[in-house]
């Protein structure tokens, strides 16, 4: 997955997806809704269609481990 980069005030280094199916349901087209939760490795975030269940699961903290 590609990503922009950007710099934070607060020295932090945020990524933000150039492409955007992973929160675009495959099976109807409509935009996700973000739910974080986490597991024993740290947070994630699952983007669920409210009509077809969780489609994607990121972790947005992927880059810095």
């Amino acid at each position: 997955m590609a990503h922009d980069q950007h710099d934070n005030p607060d020295g932090l280094e945020v990524r933000v997806s150039q492409d955007e199916d992973y929160r675009t349901c495959s099976d109807c087209g409509a935009d996700c809704e973000p739910e974080p939760f986490t597991t024993d490795a740290g947070i994630r975030i699952g983007f669920v269609c409210l009509e077809h269940g969780v489609h994607t699961v990121v972790d947005p903290f992927e880059g810095s481990r």
